[in-house]
């Protein structure tokens, strides 16, 4: 899955990757095998907002934040057949990476591509695609396929902002994802606990 990534963020999440691999992990960098599914999450979402929208009375579409607003106008333009095409999509993407994760334990990537920004008003750009999730293209896809995954910070940029290490497990994997997660997050913290072991496996 192609992806522009900050050479901060990137920097850090392979300094976690090494320190993965000194606790004993097996690391190898590889690319999971799909396009960017932005089309798949954001086509999803602007159909479920434009069924809200539709529940709402006109008193209470006022009320909304433009951003929902624009949102259910997309959705509005999807047809039953663009929906349905949609799921099959998510269906083919959760069937490909449950295969992929039969390989693997654990995918590590990083939390979001860029350094933290400035919070934003609602209706500050025009809503589409990328306006929604462009920064966020590693939590999305695995929303999609339904596998658990959390976020621990591992390191600073130079401005001081927090950057994060996302941990991705198999469907029904939680178990596994928060053991990795609290064996990184000891490590950084300096209070690994080494008279109890600490294993990535499953």
């Amino acid at each position: 899955m192609p992806c522009n990534v900050d050479p901060e963020v990137a920097r850090s999440v392979a300094q976690a990757a090494a320190q993965l691999a000194e606790l004993g992990a097996h690391v190898e960098q590889i690319d999971p095998g799909f396009e960017d599914p932005q089309e798949i999450s954001t086509g999803l979402w602007f159909a479920g907002a434009w069924t809200v929208w539709n529940t709402l009375s006109a008193d209470q579409q006022a009320l909304t934040d433009p951003d929902f607003r624009a949102q259910a106008l997309l959705g509005e333009k999807l047809s039953l057949l663009d929906v349905q095409r949609l799921h099959l999509r998510r269906g083919a993407l959760g069937t490909h990476m449950r295969q992929f994760m039969q390989r693997f334990d654990l995918l590590i990537t990083p939390s979001v591509a860029v350094p933290a920004f400035e919070a934003r008003p609602a209706g500050h750009s025009a809503m589409d695609s990328a306006a929604m999730l462009g920064w966020t293209p590693f939590s999305y896809p695995f929303n999609l396929t339904q596998q658990p995954a959390s976020t621990v910070p591992c390191g600073l940029t130079a401005a001081g902002l927090p950057i994060g290490l996302q941990f991705v497990g198999p469907m029904f994997g939680d178990a596994l994802v928060l053991r990795a997660s609290r064996a990184y997050e000891a490590v950084r913290s300096g209070d690994l606990d080494f008279k109890r072991p600490v294993t990535l496996a499953r």
